[in-house]
């Protein structure tokens, strides 16, 4: 016969053992409210954030890497065949957006590629202009002389607006006009088309060609040679040469060309050489 135990014959267990069960509760804060919470929690409790100090290495440094663009010059506007920018607006480095002027820009690269040598060839391309390739500028003197300017003047034997030559000025200062215009020591040509007396000074109806000039690169190390043949006899052969002598502080700038023109009519030709030395400081 089996004996059970009783409820008072069970021993008695520690309460050690089996601790008492605590009630934990979980309440879910949204991630807005909590947001707020830690931002204005400093302000709240009248802590002041932590500010990093200065190092006075990095702000010189920041301040070293500065650049001050100049606005007397266009720099690094230009892509392509696309100009955004120009001086023949304003005299300062402006959008072409913001300028109400009939303005046309001739970038560097696209007198290479269409192989534009003198100021006649880039008329042959432009809007509202005309070269020797298209108008021929024969005039009659007081004698009743017929006078061909293409032979006496052929960098003035042209006509913008149907009206007359323009006037051709070199980075914004007037010139005679007499001096070839080499895409050698250019950067772009800026074509105006109607007067800009209020600006330049000089108040011819038909326009104003501004040639810019090229000029020595501080930082960049450079060396071209170009070789080009016509089929007429011509031919042309270029160098150019930029060498930065002190980084960012002095640079020379040396081009050369030589250059045959020929004509369908022989032995009928044209001989030039063209040296140009830049130097940047």
């Amino acid at each position: 016969m089996k004996h059970y135990p009783t409820a008072g014959h069970f021993p008695r267990v520690p309460p050690a053992i089996f601790p008492r069960s605590r009630q934990v509760s979980v309440r879910f804060v949204p991630l807005a409210r909590l947001s707020l919470a830690l931002v204005f929690a400093p302000i709240a409790s009248g802590a002041t954030p932590a500010v990093p100090a200065a190092n006075p290495t990095n702000a010189k440094a920041v301040a070293e890497e500065a650049v001050l663009l100049s606005p007397f010059e266009v720099k690094g506007e230009n892509r392509g065949y696309q100009a955004t920018n120009t001086m023949s607006g304003t005299r300062l480095n402006t959008k072409l957006e913001d300028l109400a002027s009939a303005i046309s820009v001739v970038t560097k690269e696209q007198m290479e590629d269409f192989a534009m040598l003198d100021l006649n060839d880039v008329f042959n391309y432009e809007v509202g202009t005309e070269g020797t390739g298209n108008y021929s500028d024969v005039q009659t003197d007081r004698n009743g002389m017929v006078v061909d300017n293409i032979q006496s003047n052929p960098q003035g034997a042209n006509r913008v607006r149907g009206m007359g030559p323009a006037n051709i000025t070199f980075n914004n200062f007037s010139t005679t006009g007499r001096v070839p215009v080499d895409p050698l020591n250019l950067d772009a040509i800026e074509i105006s088309r109607g007067p800009n007396s209020s600006i330049f000074g000089i108040g011819e109806g038909a326009g104003t060609v501004n040639l810019v000039g090229a000029s020595a690169n501080l930082a960049r190390e450079m060396s071209t040679v170009k070789m080009r043949f016509d089929d007429v006899g011509g031919w042309r052969t270029s160098i150019d040469l930029n060498r930065p002598l002190l980084q960012n502080k002095l640079a020379l700038r040396l081009s050369g060309a030589l250059q045959h023109d020929g004509f369908p009519q022989k032995p009928s030709g044209f001989d030039s050489k063209r040296f140009n030395a830049i130097v940047r400081v």
